[in-house]
């Protein structure tokens, strides 16, 4: 299930784009140091952190997945590829195609036990519907416990991050934007 080494085409692409990484980082908000872990794959970006380096690059996040198998429209479950980035624990699934214009990422996100995102706010919004386990997101940093049917929908411009305190994985439903130039 390993995915796209995504630090390496964020690498590459930077330098094809001739950007440094004290640029990205006033691009995308994040920090110069992080993004330089993430080009080496000595840490893995969340897809709120993807989002504001395919922003800062110029792409589409959905650049750094691998394309979602289908006709655009429909997407088979048992098509579904499943995917890491780089290294990470969190498994991704694209939910959705790759039709032209989009404004939705839908993605199933499984967060493994112990998972905590780091902190971070980016343009957009986020949805989230949780199919199993609990999860804790916190925003402009109050806590809020999310379980099994429960959902919850923000602007990505505030503070947030995710936690996943269990002992087992929680599945989810999440609907990201902008999915950014097409």
């Amino acid at each position: 299930m390993r995915g796209p080494v995504i630090g390496k085409k964020i690498n590459v692409l930077r330098k094809r784009k001739s950007l440094t990484l004290q640029e990205v980082s006033d691009s995308s908000g994040l920090s110069a140091a992080f993004l330089s872990q993430v080009e080496r794959e000595l840490s893995s970006p969340s897809v709120s952190s993807l989002a504001s380096i395919a922003k800062a690059l110029e792409v589409n996040p959905s650049y750094f997945f691998p394309p979602p198998q289908g006709n655009g429209l429909l997407v088979h479950g048992y098509a579904r590829q499943p995917f890491r980035m780089d290294d990470a624990e969190v498994v991704y699934a694209r939910l959705g195609g790759d039709m032209p214009g989009r404004t939705l990422e839908p993605l199933h996100v499984t967060y493994p036990a112990g998972y905590e995102s780091e902190e971070l706010t980016h343009p957009g919004e986020e949805f989230y519907y949780i199919l199993g386990g609990q999860l804790v997101i916190v925003l402009d940093g109050e806590e809020y416990k999310l379980n099994g049917e429960d959902s919850m929908h923000f602007l990505s411009s505030r503070r947030h991050r995710l936690i996943n305190r269990g002992d087992t994985p929680v599945h989810v439903i999440a609907v990201t934007t902008p999915t950014l130039l097409d």
